[in-house]
């Protein structure tokens, strides 16, 4: 699922985009820096069950 909020190194990230390789594309929720795109792998990431973090 693309646009889906998950955890990185207990940071919130929005996730862009998901090889077949099992790599993602993800950005940081809170980043000054607009065009910073993170390359990681899925097993690094943690995905939150509803989606949201104003839980």
């Amino acid at each position: 699922m693309l646009n889906q909020n998950v955890l990185y190194n207990n940071k919130k990230y929005i996730l862009l985009y998901e090889y077949t390789s099992g790599f993602c594309e993800i950005k940081e929720v809170d980043s000054a820096d607009y065009y910073k795109i993170e390359l990681v792998h899925k097993s690094e990431l943690k995905f939150h069950p509803t989606n949201s973090f104003n839980l």
